[in-house]
């Protein structure tokens, strides 16, 4: 994931845990959304096995992924297996296993790619950005003017076509600068 939930939490403010699963549910949608938006898989290269594997529940077996540099916390990318490419976060890492955030595909994978990803710190404020923009206008949505006697306000027009991805283009300008040509 991009950011924790909990460290999501401190930054915008959030106190009531009611909202984790949203929280983490939008960090996940943020997560692929800016994925194919910048063509950009934010892989760490320096921090990568490619290997056969034995695949059983949510746990990985093959190497000693401590000394290879995997941690706790950090989200990988397995590419290049049968059943399990995808995005997953390490739970607890082993000398010779990692456990993941969910289950897998029972597979032994030949030639399979684990790599770290690891997200730049202006990503983690654009999504800090797009998720307090969620929270303050989720109930504006579908509001274009309100006037009130004299006071009059005009929200941001989510039909119009300066928008990506239902957020206004600029709070998504962060991700210009990551993306890269698809072919």
């Amino acid at each position: 994931m991009i950011i924790t939930v909990e460290k999501a939490k401190i930054l915008l403010g959030i106190t009531d845990d009611s909202k984790d699963i949203q929280i983490e549910e939008k960090l996940k949608g943020l997560e692929i959304t800016i994925r194919n938006l910048t063509n950009n898989k934010f892989q760490d290269k320096t921090v990568r096995e490619i290997g056969n594997y034995l695949i059983q529940g949510n746990k990985v077996m093959g190497v000693n992924f401590l000394s290879l540099g995997f941690r706790k916390d950090n989200t990988i990318e397995i590419s290049g297996s049968v059943l399990n490419d995808g995005i997953y976060e390490i739970i607890e890492v082993g000398n010779n296993s990692i456990i993941l955030d969910r289950d897998l595909e029972e597979e032994n994978t030949l030639q399979t790619l684990i790599t770290k990803i690891k997200y730049p710190y202006d990503i983690v404020q654009g999504v800090i950005k797009l998720l307090d923009y969620d929270f303050k206008m989720s109930d504006k949505i579908g509001i274009k003017s309100e006037t009130i006697a004299r006071y009059s306000v005009t929200y941001y027009d989510v039909n119009s076509s300066e928008n990506i991805e239902g957020y206004p283009s600029s709070l998504m300008k962060f991700l210009n600068k990551y993306k890269k040509l698809r072919w």
